[in-house]
């Protein structure tokens, strides 16, 4: 229970920051190069460590986001002697808890393993989305994409989408009749919501994209036309070919970031599916 209070009042205490805490020197905050070096209290059989002191800011931030930038250099000496108490009072603990042979006990064992298991796959879980998202993969990936869409194009069209093929033939009919009435009809029957409010309207969108069966009616007719109906999935499309211009590329600049989070994330997919598969699991209890 009183450990409860604790964390709670270190809460409350710490969630004034924005407004009590005093501003640290740069002195100050350039000092811990490594914070598990720089000891900032120390206490009857130990020290305290900045390291350890930021372990508990990072604690309480996940129960309040406000915390979540906290610097230990720029609290008021109440608000750090509440955190130090707290590294202390762990530590305390851990060594009252070892004299009571607490640490052999079964279920512990077992939590701790679970618990490293989880810290390290956690940690090689960044460890490859770091390697896997640095700047020399980022511009290699950058490179082979603008290499694949050196010949591309970009292709805008309009669409109705529809449920059945008879409907489709039907409204495709109408529509060579008065190609005019396209955007209205779009409007009116299209299943695809989004693009039915701009008249079917899907803009420019590189060829690649678009579903192979569709660009290969586009091709067939000339802008401004409308092609012959097409299956794609379970619906039947009515396509208008508008436009074409060679493939728009973003600068390296404007995409490397979005560039990395894909490769950080297929990284991490790439790891956990051939692991998975190279484990060779066998179900026991179904």
């Amino acid at each position: 229970m009183k450990k409860f209070l604790i964390l709670s009042s270190l809460i409350l205490v710490l969630s004034s920051c924005q407004n009590s805490t005093k501003q640290g020197t740069k002195a100050e905050t350039s000092v811990a190069k490594d914070p598990t070096k720089i000891i900032v209290a120390s206490y009857e059989g130990g020290k305290v460590y900045l390291k350890e002191v930021n372990d508990e800011i990072v604690k309480l931030a996940m129960q309040n986001n406000k915390l979540k930038d906290l610097d230990f250099y720029q609290l008021t000496s109440d608000q750090k002697e509440a955190l130090i108490k707290e590294v202390v009072l762990k530590k305390l603990s851990y060594t009252e808890a070892k004299k009571r042979d607490l640490d052999e006990d079964e279920d512990y064992q077992w939590a701790l393993k679970n618990f490293e298991a989880e810290l390290l796959k956690q940690k090689l879980l960044v460890d490859l989305t770091k390697n896997a998202s640095d700047e020399k993969n980022v511009k290699k990936n950058y490179d082979e994409i603008i290499s694949k869409l050196k010949d591309k194009k970009d292709i805008q069209i309009s669409y109705i989408a529809l449920a059945s093929q008879n409907e489709a033939n039907q409204l495709h009919k109408f529509l060579l009749s008065s190609p005019n009435s396209f955007a209205r009809v779009a409007r009116n029957k299209s299943l695809d919501k989004e693009t039915a409010k701009k008249g079917g309207d899907l803009g420019f969108v590189l060829e690649d994209v678009i579903p192979a069966e569709v660009v290969k009616k586009v091709r067939l007719v000339k802008k401004g036309e409308i092609a012959e109906p097409i299956q794609s999935g379970n619906k039947w499309l009515i396509v208008k070919f508008i436009d074409e211009r060679p493939a728009q590329i973003n600068s390296y600049e404007k995409s490397k970031d979005s560039l990395a989070q894909n490769l950080a994330k297929k990284a991490v997919e790439d790891f956990i599916v051939q692991s998975l598969e190279n484990s060779k699991i066998t179900i026991i209890i179904k």
